[in-house]
């Protein structure tokens, strides 16, 4: 790190849902703020987090959706006179003690929590099934010979009534209103979020963007939120874009994500059942 003029954005995840969001640079800046700390904390052993395994490294417009979930706007600009914290050296960030759980609100890190509400449960299985059920007749009449792409992926693209494209999925997608903040090399896309599952998802932005063509490999994390609820997932996995339809007016794309974790499926299933019910957790 040393030489680094940029700030590092760093988070924890428990389950795809971010815990923590650190801003680290060599030697000067080292804060932190979680969602029941929305205040920058200044602590040195955040040194230390970069190397960590379990750390996923963002974007500043993926850590500003972060901050925002929290109530806490995030500025370019990092400023001083944070509170400091004192802690053991070196920090472990994969074992925090009791202590450093409490400096941080997130005693509830690690710990095993019901994946939602059993009526937002029953009430995405439900969507899923009436999903299931009017697709499969769509499916059936608009299917052409599928296709391979240079992953060895099989795909159907075919054209809708909405004039967008479909791949062949293994998981049913449920309606997500919402933003999916996607990262690939240096640049971040902010894209609504249209349809999502564990397997990938569909989204769309205003008019023509050059770069997203098909086949088009994604490096990740992808940063989802919701408008319905305060709810955020990151999804630490690359991708490709499976299907690309491009009009005047607006771009369709379909993302398919490489092999999620148990974590984050477990994620994924959380926000869905929270983005369903319309209530949060």
């Amino acid at each position: 790190m040393p030489g680094t003029s940029d700030v590092r954005y760093l988070v924890l995840a428990d389950r795809a849902v971010p815990y923590l969001l650190a801003r680290v640079r060599w030697p000067d800046v080292a804060q932190a703020i979680s969602g029941r700390s929305p205040d920058w904390l200044e602590d040195p052993g955040l040194f230390d987090l970069p190397y960590d395994p379990s750390v996923i490294r963002v974007s500043f417009p993926q850590a500003a959706s972060v901050a925002a979930g929290w109530g806490r706007q995030l500025q370019p600009e990092v400023t001083g006179g944070a509170l400091s914290y004192m802690r053991r050296m070196p920090a472990n960030w994969s074992d925090l003690s009791p202590s450093e759980r409490h400096a941080w609100g997130i005693e509830f890190a690690g710990k095993r929590r019901s994946l939602a509400s059993p009526r937002g449960v029953r009430r995405l299985r439900s969507s899923q099934a009436k999903m299931a059920a009017s697709a499969a007749p769509r499916a059936s009449a608009l299917a052409s010979p599928p296709t391979a792409d240079g992953n060895g992926q099989v795909a159907h693209v075919t054209s809708g009534p909405s004039n967008t494209a479909t791949e062949r999925r293994r998981h049913m997608r449920v309606r997500v209103d919402g933003r999916a903040h996607i990262r690939s090399g240096h640049a971040t896309v902010s894209a609504g979020l249209v349809d999502l599952s564990e397997g990938g998802m569909h989204c769309v932005l205003p008019g023509a963007v050059p770069g997203l063509a098909r086949g088009a490999r994604l490096d990740g994390p992808f940063l989802l939120e919701t408008d319905v609820t305060t709810w955020r997932i990151c999804l630490n996995v690359a991708g490709w874009i499976a299907w690309h339809r491009s009009t005047a007016a607006d771009t369709h794309f379909g993302v398919v994500f490489d092999t999620l974790d148990r974590g984050e499926i477990l994620g994924v299933r959380r926000f869905l059942a929270a983005a369903v019910s319309r209530r949060g957790s």
